[in-house]
């Protein structure tokens, strides 16, 4: 069985609207659809505009839905697709998976994205992908310090760790110290998914109230348990816990195969976790 994989923020690209209009002359209706929405054309953002948060979410979001859309065009209906998601990529996982339309994702994620941007200015943070350490020896070295998180557990041998700058900044530099063979700081201002995001996940949780969430038509698996989400899941509040919560991205396409999903597939711009999956 298939699963459909959304990736995340940092995926995108300059050129990946064109690129999906392109291939699927048919998105032009979703990104109509969008600018009414948002107020945004999501085809002709900046570069500077993609590097901000807000921009960079919507834009990822339309781009992924685009090429679901574009696959489903010639897959049949009868088949039973998982839907996965990292990070933000969850979000389009939700829509996938019939919880949400797409006009209320838009809503959330706009929303999202603002309250994100915002925390990141009360709470500046920073994150960097540690590579070559086993996750044990990342969050040994870490237990030493407060406001120090692991959050993002890609792969084997891959793992983000995020918090306040100056302790983050020092943990880095013990883990190249023991042995790891990048710390490669990630281009973002924030500690996302950690307990620096608490106040953004609260406003989440107050405005994800007022959209309306339907049991899941497809399965659908998360970042924070590895688990599938269950059909009578508060969203709301499982948003505001996704926010502040690890990925745990490695146990969940280990949880996907085990429930015999086997062959997964990547919709969005870029292939990065494409190349995860493959390590795992």
């Amino acid at each position: 069985m298939k699963s459909y994989l959304f990736p995340g923020q940092g995926a995108q690209t300059v050129t990946m609207a064109g690129e999906i209009l392109s291939a699927f002359p048919q998105a032009v209706r979703l990104y109509d659809e969008a600018q009414e929405i948002i107020g945004t054309d999501l085809r002709n953002l900046l570069p500077e505009q993609l590097a901000q948060t807000r921009f960079a979410q919507l834009a990822i979001i339309v781009h992924s839905i685009s090429c679901l859309e574009k696959q489903r065009h010639g897959s049949p209906e009868s088949e039973t697709v998982a839907m996965a998601g990292f990070s933000l990529g969850e979000y389009t996982a939700l829509y996938a998976a019939g919880i949400i339309t797409f006009s209320d994702l838009l809503r959330l994620v706009n929303e999202r994205a603002k309250i994100m941007q915002e925390a990141t200015k009360r709470h500046p943070g920073t994150m960097y992908a540690i590579i070559g350490l086993r996750d044990e020896q990342i969050e040994e070295t870490i237990a030493e310090y407060e406001d120090v998180y692991a959050v993002n557990f890609n792969c084997p041998g891959q793992l983000v760790i995020a918090g306040k700058i100056g302790p983050t900044d020092e943990v880095a530099e013990n883990l190249l110290a023991i042995g790891a063979r990048r710390a490669h700081k990630l281009a973002v201002n924030g500690a996302f998914h950690t307990p620096l995001m608490n106040d953004a996940a609260e406003e989440l949780e107050r405005f994800a109230a007022s959209i309306s969430f339907q049991k899941p038509r497809s399965p659908i698996y998360s970042n924070t348990t590895a688990d599938r989400i269950a059909d009578d899941t508060n969203f709301p509040r499982y948003l505001a816990k996704h926010m502040v919560s690890p990925v745990r991205f490695t146990d969940e396409i280990r949880k996907l195969r085990k429930d015999g999903f086997s062959e997964h597939i990547e919709l969005g711009p870029g292939h990065v976790l494409t190349g995860l999956v493959k390590k795992i």
